[in-house]
């Protein structure tokens, strides 16, 4: 019998071709964690679990009688609001026209490049290891995803404070990789929704005149209040920027009916003119890295960047999936590395977002972990279906050949070979590299690095869980505790020396981003 198809004449549909939603990777591994006596610490998303600001709840309340539609452009309080928390705490300029509220981040990230205008032909440079639907995005509007500076890129995603790593990009990083997108007319957009839970480093925004030279060309900024003010499950989130590029947004979201509803524009409002339920929020989060990183440590983890950002990226030297494994026999669930990339096939990710009573029972766990498992196959597996992600540098067709270094040590030092980028590409995949300003180098104490940002703020917040060895003893001149801090995730290799170069400074911008640790 022909297909229906067939009968009516309609074209056969060509689906995107995805890869598997990952946490549903998760699931056998969630119910063995919720078998042990203690129950289950769920460390594998980044969700908050703490409740959402009084202020946020009544502005939410207040605005309940909302029978009409909302603006898709925001209300011009809404819009203040977020100008004035640029201004404020990142020491960013934006006209509030250029404010365009958007569902949750991850809708926006999602469709970006479709919103734009790309597809077939368009590549589109995605960090890795990083979230993964920045790639998701570019499939969704059949562009390619490729991994470092590449012909035909046009667009670039930057996420800083990353996600997994918690690693903060350099100006000069940052500047370099504008710089270099400019000369080719490809557009930056940068994800900053971890941008105030700096704890060693702190990030810089892409609209800060120090990476951008005062303009905004070309340019977007992602902000989401799910992490800073637990409005995940509101779906909350703006972007601005370039003010051409927000209205070709806006325009396109009118017709698809993007809106966000009123009362949630106002819980919003609240939550950008509220600094202090921040800084409560901010102090959570610091008390349980505390006890998470010191619990990974004696239990022989390294920790890896994390200077910023909602996580651990941790590693014992053994394959990601066998660490899930291991963590889920003492009832903790983690993401593995694998889930961001290859580059992370050796490393978890470990969420600070569970109740402060099941943290607490962390440290008991570790005593009973199982030891890593040195060689041997790994007990999940990088992909059960759609696509495998290719080593750093390279495009996503499995054809390609993956690049090696021979005798390259992994970054846990355990001496595993493993696929490098070539020189000059990449972004956030393992290579030894310069060091590079922003992050601590071993030796030195975990700073900022960069001139012209005093170590400044709240006082010993996030220094703590890092600053003791597994002994007790003060580390005094090593780098603290079992972290390490080389080699590094070089993400824009060969760029800097060239684009890093300081534009003329605009007089009428703040000489620095306020601190805001």
């Amino acid at each position: 019998m022909p297909h229906p198809a067939a009968v009516f004449g309609r074209r056969a549909r060509s689906k995107v071709r995805l890869p598997d939603f990952p946490w549903d990777l998760l699931a056998q591994y969630k119910e063995k964690a919720s078998q042990h006596p203690y129950g289950l610490v769920d460390l594998s998303v980044g969700t908050p679990v703490d409740p959402v600001p009084a202020v946020v709840q009544q502005a939410l309340a207040a605005a309940a009688d909302s029978p009409g539609y909302p603006l898709t452009w925001g209300t011009p309080r809404l819009r203040d609001a977020a100008a004035g928390w640029l201004a404020r705490r990142l020491g960013v300029l934006v006209d509030p026209s250029a404010v365009l509220p958007v569902i949750g981040t991850k809708e926006l990230v999602a469709q970006l490049p479709g919103q734009l205008g790309l597809g077939p032909g368009d590549r589109v440079w995605v960090p890795t290891p990083a979230y993964p639907t920045y790639e998701v995005g570019a499939l969704l509007a059949r562009c390619e995803p490729v991994y470092g500076p590449a012909d035909g890129v046009a667009l670039v995603w930057l996420n800083s404070p990353s996600n997994p790593t918690g690693r903060c990009l350099g100006i000069d990083e940052m500047r370099a990789v504008v710089a270099w997108a400019r000369e080719r007319g490809a557009i930056v957009a940068s994800d900053e929704c971890y941008i105030e839970l700096g704890w060693e480093s702190r990030a810089v925004s892409v609209l800060h005149p120090d990476v951008c030279g005062g303009s905004h060309e070309g340019l977007l900024a992602v902000h989401s209040l799910s992490k800073r003010s637990n409005l995940a499950g509101y779906r909350a989130g703006f972007v601005t920027g370039d003010p051409a590029l927000v209205r070709e947004l806006l325009e396109l979201r009118k017709h698809a009916g993007l809106m966000l509803p009123d009362p949630v524009q106002a819980a919003m409002t609240a939550a950008l003119a509220d600094d202090m339920h921040v800084a409560d929020q901010r102090a959570r989060y610091v008390n349980r890295r505390t006890v998470l990183g010191a619990a990974l440590a004696v239990a022989g983890f390294t920790i890896e960047h994390s200077e910023a950002g909602l996580y651990l990226w941790a590693t014992r030297g053994e394959d990601a999936w066998a660490t899930v494994d291991a963590l889920a026999s003492v009832g903790v669930l983690v993401a593995p590395g694998t889930f961001y990339g290859e580059a992370g096939r050796h490393h978890v990710r470990v969420a600070l977002t569970a109740p402060d009573a099941q943290v607490a029972t962390v440290p008991e766990r570790m005593a009973m972990l199982p030891p890593p498992r040195q060689s041997g196959p790994p007990t999940g597996g990088l992909r059960t279906g759609g696509y495998a992600y290719p080593p750093a540098g390279q495009a996503s067709p499995a054809n390609q050949q993956q690049q090696q270094q021979p005798g390259h040590s992994g970054a846990f030092g355990s001496g595993s070979p493993g696929p490098v980028p070539a020189s000059g590409r990449g972004y956030g995949a393992p290579g030894s590299g310069p060091p590079r300003p922003g992050y601590a180098q071993p030796g030195q104490p975990a700073g900022y690095g960069q001139r012209g940002y005093p170590d400044q703020g709240y006082p010993d917040q996030g220094r703590s869980a890092f600053d003791q060895r597994a002994d007790g003893q003060q580390p005094g001149n090593q780098q603290p505790g079992n972290r390490q801090a080389s080699p590094v995730f070089d993400n824009i290799a060969g760029l800097a020396d060239t684009y890093g170069n300081p534009s003329a400074p605009d007089p009428t911008w703040p000489a620095e981003p306020p601190d805001i640790r």
